[in-house]
């Protein structure tokens, strides 16, 4: 599933959830890891040699726990903007899934300041886990209790996929859909139910293989309440959500369900974009 993922490495109190993230990556067959810190080009740190040959150090020190017989593990030092270092490492190196651990917008500052994770999520043509981590430094994914947020639109057929992809080996798969007031009053309440509800009835006939227990749900209001509060209420171990652009120009089209996601979601959250079709 995912063979080679990057792993943004300097997370301070997030580091533990991070290294828990990666245990649970290795059982779903990850067998190659990059780590990767990056010290921002504007930041005076970044010119020091020994704080560069600290960071060194703790990312190998890292490397030297993480790797086995079986797992391959690659570290890299960068000078530069976080968003756009990850994103394009991610590309370059041909990898199936960046990770990074978040404490929500107050606790940016740590590595991804501002609205650098929302800049991720907008820049990357690679899936993005983001992981919430609590006070405890905690993490709570869990790759066997899934929920799926779908528009049926284009830009989530690629989430969709992903979703269809690890639901054999996960035991509780939701496919959720929140009928909105727009399509409420394009179709009427009676239409819009009975379409969402088709759709999501032939998403869940297309899971093959596996024992997971398959839920459909249908919200109604504002879909990013909606997820979060069907996630919490479900318990849900990740939530996977599509995200906007097949171009370089409209991959900055994030949608405001999954930017609202990004900044508000205490559930790890799988973010995947469309494969690219053109320029």
């Amino acid at each position: 599933m995912f063979q080679h993922v990057v792993v943004a490495a300097h997370f301070g109190s997030a580091a533990p959830a991070l290294l828990r993230s990666i245990q649970q990556l290795k059982k779903q067959g990850t067998r190659e890891f990059t780590l990767v810190d990056v010290l921002r080009s504007h930041d005076p740190e970044s010119g020091d040699e020994a704080q560069r040959q600290a960071v060194q150090r703790r990312l190998e020190e890292t490397r030297d726990r993480l790797k086995d017989e079986q797992t391959t593990v690659h570290v890299e030092l960068r000078i530069g903007q976080p968003a756009h270092e990850l994103s394009t490492l991610a590309r370059a190196r041909e990898a199936d899934l960046i990770v990074l651990g978040s404490r929500g917008e107050s606790a940016f500052r740590e590595f991804l300041r501002g609205s650098t994770v929302l800049q991720l999520a907008r820049k990357t043509t690679t899936p993005l886990l983001i992981e919430p981590v609590d006070t405890e430094g905690a993490s709570v994914t869990d790759f066997s209790s899934l929920l799926l947020a779908t528009d049926f639109s284009d830009s989530a057929t690629a989430a969709e996929d992903m979703a269809l992809r690890l639901a054999p080996a996960a035991s509780h798969v939701i496919f959720a859909h929140v009928v909105d007031h727009d399509a409420v009053e394009d179709e009427g309440e009676a239409e819009a139910t009975r379409h969402a509800e088709e759709r999501l009835a032939a998403l869940a006939g297309r899971v093959s293989g596996g024992d997971a227990t398959i839920d459909k749900r249908l919200g109604r209001g504002t879909p990013s309440q909606q997820i979060r509060q069907l996630a919490d209420d479900s318990n849900t171990g990740l939530i996977i959500i599509g995200k906007r652009g097949n171009s370089p120009v409209r991959e900055l089209m994030l949608g405001s369900t999954t930017a609202a996601m990004v900044r508000r979601t205490t559930r790890p959250l799988l973010i995947v974009p469309t494969p690219r079709r053109g320029i």
